[in-house]
């Protein structure tokens, strides 16, 4: 009987030291939580001990058996011993089981997925719902051949009549190149009233980025990436002749990535829930050129989809894209306009029409139109990049370029006629798009993997500039599985070999192990 007893008293007083043991561990586990990196919580909305200062794992396991131990010490008011006493415990010891880092996927995400909960972000697809499409499509393969070879000097001849060809003057000067000065006389006239091809050399040759915004007050801030990955440059384009760099500007590939159409019809049917967990999380917390407010980096969700290194390569980029889905969108219009068509031919003739080679003429053009919708493209651009809305598809009563404007256009001249384009606003549209939501669509194009690497290199990059140097993304703990083991001697062990002599073991090994996650149980 006095064993039965006993057995049982001592296994009780066992059991109820685990649950006493448990419940210290975990409200140390939590008030170690507690202390998480407030910066980062404050700026991005993500909880994490540590990551600074070489706070981490080990400091992490240090304050956790401090912690414990003084929880278990805990002496209630009018008692005369501890709790830890009661139990007879020692041996006392504590080490971290799983735990899990902020830069992992499945805490990034759970994260970012609580963040969006938090503060009710719109859904992405909203923005697009209701957007007219247009089936058409236009490809300027081959339209563009004849121009370049024009301009390569192909269709160059000799101004002066052979002697003894026995051609009159008037056949003598049939097939003749005219002179700069005859064709810019027989321009003049035209209803161009110059050169468009000269007009577009001219403008292009200080880049595409001081077309559409003023260059001199451009973020040129370099962004240290965490891998420290030099990003190429983007190439420059090919301004030799007019026909390359619309050649260049507008590459097969790109041009098909970058159909307006087909972008829209991403957005509608993109399924994949971490990528845009990732871009909604982006639109919260980051800026871009057209936010009066920023962080260290001006144009992060511009780098969220270029990841150049310096914020002027990021923005460059993004115009860029800008200008070819606009140029795109503009041909639908450019092409089927009937007036455009004529005086379009009749300054292709003026130009080349000494040749009398019809493809030639044909895709001179096809050139001028292309200018005319470049020219277009640059008023959207630089509409968009002012915080204005633009029109997804042109029509005779939003297209802003007149023909007779097409020689006689500037940066000044692009940001006057882009005035007259409403204030983006928020909420779903039906016919217009702003600068931010064509952000929204690159982005999906934009890999999952990427997405995340690139948000962890400016938020790291700002909470280093702002606050500590020594921040790292990586070492920030957001979940931890920890174990404490300690020894609990048999109560009665002390009576005598005569009673219990076949009881050789003194004491009893035991361990408790609970977990404490900022997104939920994360920790196996």
């Amino acid at each position: 009987m006095l064993s039965l007893v006993t057995a049982f008293i001592e296994h009780v007083r066992v059991i109820t030291s685990e649950a006493y043991v448990t419940v210290a561990s975990g409200n140390a586990v939590e008030m170690i939580f507690g202390n998480y990196n407030k910066e980062l919580y404050d700026e991005y909305g993500l909880f994490a001990y540590g990551g600074y200062n070489g706070i981490g794992l080990s400091d992490f396991e240090a304050d956790l058996e401090k912690i414990v131990n003084k929880n278990l010490e805990y002496k209630p008011d009018g008692t005369l011993k501890t709790y830890s006493n009661l139990y007879r415990l020692k041996d006392i010891s504590c080490e971290t089981g799983n735990y899990y880092t902020l830069d992992e996927d499945k805490v990034f995400l759970g994260q970012i997925s609580d963040y969006i909960i938090t503060s009710a972000a719109s859904n992405i697809k909203g923005y697009f719902q209701g957007k007219g499409r247009n089936d058409k499509g236009i490809s300027l393969d081959g339209l563009l051949d004849e121009a370049e070879k024009y301009e390569s000097g192909a269709y160059d001849t000799d101004n002066r009549v052979e002697s003894g060809s026995g051609s009159n003057n008037d056949g003598g000067k049939k097939n003749q190149k005219p002179s700069e000065k005859e064709l810019d006389g027989q321009l003049k006239n035209d209803s161009a009233g110059g050169n468009p091809l000269k007009a577009l050399k001219n403008l292009i040759n200080n880049g595409l980025l001081s077309l559409v915004c003023d260059v001199s007050k451009v973020s040129e801030a370099k962004i240290q990436a965490s891998d420290q990955k030099i990003y190429s440059k983007e190439k420059e384009d090919d301004i030799s002749s007019v026909a390359r760099f619309f050649k260049s500007l507008l590459e097969e590939d790109e041009s098909q990535e970058l159909d307006q159409d087909k972008l829209l019809e991403q957005a509608k049917s993109e399924s994949n829930a971490d990528k845009l967990k990732y871009i909604y999380y982006a639109e919260d917390v980051l800026s871009s050129y057209v936010d009066s407010e920023f962080k260290t980096v001006h144009y992060g969700l511009e780098y969220l989809i270029a990841g150049r290194q310096t914020e002027k390569e990021n923005l460059a980029y993004i115009a860029r894209r800008l200008l070819i889905i606009r140029t795109l969108a503009n041909m639908l219009y450019v092409s089927a306009n009937a007036s455009f068509q004529s005086k379009s031919l009749a300054t292709a003739t003026a130009i080349v029409g000494f040749t009398g080679v019809v493809p030639l003429i044909t895709g001179m053009q096809w050139l001028i139109l292309t200018i005319l919708a470049f020219e277009e493209a640059c008023i959207d651009v630089t509409a968009l990049m002012s915080g204005k809305k633009v029109p997804l598809i042109k029509s005779p009563a939003n297209f802003k370029m007149r023909y007779e404007e097409i020689c006689s256009v500037s940066h000044s001249f692009f940001k006057k006629k882009g005035k007259s384009y409403p204030e983006a606003s928020g909420g779903v549209i039906s016919a217009d798009i702003s600068y931010k939501q064509y952000l929204l669509l690159l982005e999906l194009l934009v890999s999952k993997e990427k997405l995340k690497n690139r948000l962890i290199d400016i938020i790291q990059f700002d909470l280093r500039e702002r606050f500590n140097q020594t921040f790292e993304f990586g070492d920030c703990i957001c979940a931890a599985g920890c174990i404490t083991n300690y020894n609990i001697p048999y109560a009665f062990s002390y009576i005598g070999n005569s009673l219990f002599s076949k009881i050789k073991t003194k004491e009893a090994n035991r361990s408790v192990t609970v977990s404490y996650s900022y997104i939920g149980d994360v920790c196996e």
